[in-house]
């Protein structure tokens, strides 16, 4: 049985597929699995997978029809042997040592999730980092949820990768499929299943910025609006535990993820206006807390109130003063 299973989905990425699973090749732990998951992949996938798989007894190949990143992944976690989980995108590389670090800290402090920083990297490669410095932080659960804002979830990042997971926090878990930032939805149940979480203070994951990346690409015609239900149970989630700070920066990201939205659909994709509606009802009921909130800026704060009487107004407010709330229309 492998110590570690590594998860692989794969889909459109002939271009960066074999520099992906030589970083896996390379690492200097050796006992693992790496799973591939060829998810429909109509270009040249399928053979590059099953060419490492004849190379190196250690990779296994699931060839599926095309059902999306949380789909292939849920087929992975059927059939994972490892004590470990770690998952890894296909366009995305690894330093050499990324899995014996993690590991060796998972083991030595009882951890249940070991997590590095992601070193995003476009067209040049990255250069491979140092580990003279390398030092963890460890984190108990009240910890971890405290840090999950103001900044990018704090610590740990909300993506799956640049990870190792205890293979039970897995056990029922599957990813929901048929939705974007698939990430975000499982995240604060991996979270509350954790008792100890590590933290390195150095990237050991390279996350490599793909312009052609589902989250680039035409958003609305994948399920955006089941994010705003998402996002929502975050600000919950804080409440109900009395976790005001949080719970208002919580509500700060989501008004940001609101607005950029409300104006896309606006001006954009006017055919998804009746889709819109009930979350427009429900920001009607928030704001009272909104104007409150004293991590929503004044002119925020502004925006919403102008916005749900003439969009066009707070659009043009929007787009001089807090321009970040329009980048989703840009795309």
């Amino acid at each position: 049985m492998p110590e570690i299973s590594v998860i692989v989905p794969v889909y459109k990425v002939e271009q960066f597929l074999d520099r992906c699973i030589d970083s896996i090749k390379k690492q200097s732990f050796l006992d693992f699995e790496c799973i591939l998951v060829d998810d429909g992949s109509p270009d040249n996938c399928g053979a590059i997978c099953d060419k490492a798989a004849r190379e190196d007894k250690r990779f296994k190949v699931i060839h599926k029809e095309n059902g999306g990143l949380s789909s292939a992944r849920n087929a992975a976690l059927e059939i994972v042997e490892g004590n470990y989980i770690s998952f890894v995108d296909s366009d995305d590389l690894l330093h050499p040592q990324m899995l014996e670090i993690l590991l060796k800290q998972m083991k030595d402090t009882d951890s249940d999730i070991v997590s590095t920083g992601l070193n995003l990297f476009y067209e040049e490669l990255p250069e491979e980092r140092s580990m003279e410095n390398l030092l963890f932080d460890i984190l108990e659960q009240k910890d971890f949820i405290e840090h999950l804002y103001p900044y990018n979830f704090g610590r740990i990042s909300v993506t799956a990768c640049g990870k190792i997971y205890k293979r039970e926090i897995f056990g029922k878990l599957r990813y929901p499929e048929g939705k974007i930032y698939e990430d975000l939805w499982v995240y604060l149940e991996v979270l509350l299943s954790c008792k100890r979480i590590s933290v390195a203070n150095t990237s050991l994951y390279y996350y490599y910025q793909n312009p052609a990346s589902i989250t680039k690409s035409n958003y609305l015609a994948h399920d955006r609006f089941g994010e705003f239900v998402v996002r929502y149970n975050y600000i919950e989630f804080f409440r109900k535990r009395g976790l005001q700070e949080q719970g208002d920066y919580a509500e700060n990201d989501y008004l940001t993820f609101f607005m950029r939205n409300f104006y896309a659909v606006k001006l954009k994709y006017k055919d998804k206006e009746k889709e819109l509606v009930p979350y427009i009802r429900i920001l009607k009921k928030q704001v009272k807390s909104i104007l409150k909130n004293s991590k929503i800026c004044r002119m925020r704060k502004i925006c919403t109130v102008i916005m749900l009487i003439s969009p066009s107004m707070a659009y043009l407010l929007c787009k001089k003063t807090i321009p970040d709330c329009l980048i989703l229309e840009m795309q």
